[in-house]
């Protein structure tokens, strides 16, 4: 039994057909970089025209005129903080006050 691997390397091939060869491997490396990068240039466009510069994209939405007419309570809602945030970040900044109050009264 003789492997076809073996065949088909033995075989001499003419210099048009080594050629071909090459020809063909280079264009067929060169085609699977280029759908590589055609599909990440058509990923990055249609993340651009729906996130950044599209009609209906969220920087449209969210312009300076339209967050500058919203209600405090309205901004709040889409932009503040949670509730456990502002309660720890109050609790964090009346202990830094009284240990600077302390501190104080230590150095003098």
């Amino acid at each position: 039994m003789v492997k076809m691997d073996a065949i088909v390397s033995s075989v001499q091939m003419s210099n048009i057909e080594h050629t071909v060869e090459d020809i063909h491997a280079i264009l067929q490396s060169y085609y699977k970089v280029a759908r590589k990068r055609f599909v990440d240039v058509v990923c990055m466009q249609a993340a651009d025209h729906f996130l950044v510069t599209g009609s209906e994209s969220p920087l449209r939405l969210f312009s300076p005129s339209f967050v500058h007419r919203l209600i405090l309570d309205s901004l709040n809602l889409i932009a503040g903080e949670d509730a456990i945030s502002k309660r720890t970040r109050n609790v964090l900044v009346h202990e830094i006050k009284c240990l600077k109050a302390g501190k104080k009264l230590l150095e003098g």
